[in-house]
């Protein structure tokens, strides 16, 4: 990490149905973990708006770990759940670098990331 933000990164997740729509409505809640090589930690959790979306805010204290002390990228996944039931999980995203430098300007280019729309192929 490049130390060149104020320490909190936006991930922007959305999912959709098997017919292609996206899940919609404070019924689905998004969590954020961080897979690491003894216990897989939480890094952030939001409800899905109207819109499609849930915004989680990921702090850069929250990537690092007892287990993974020196690790500059999480390797991302994201977990679906329905009125408190888990419903789905996505892949591990590995690796991912919320301050790789944009190469013109040498600033942060992805303090904010979008993943998705995920196909979560259950019918709500």
């Amino acid at each position: 990490m490049s130390g060149r933000t104020s320490g909190l990164f936006s991930a922007i997740v959305s999912f959709e149905d098997a017919r292609g729509r996206l899940l919609t409505g404070k019924r689905w809640r998004v969590v954020a973990f961080d897979q690491d090589p003894l216990l897989d930690h939480r890094l952030g959790r939001a409800e899905i708006d109207d819109q499609g979306e849930a915004t989680l805010l990921i702090a850069v204290a929250d990537i690092k770990s007892l287990d993974s002390p020196g690790e500059r990228t999480p390797d991302l996944y994201f977990v679906l759940y329905d009125a408190g039931m888990q419903v789905f999980k996505t892949r591990v995203l590995p690796d991912v670098d919320f301050e790789e430098l944009d190469p013109v300007s040498g600033e942060p280019a992805h303090i904010t990331r979008r993943f998705g729309p995920f196909r979560v192929d259950w019918d709500a």
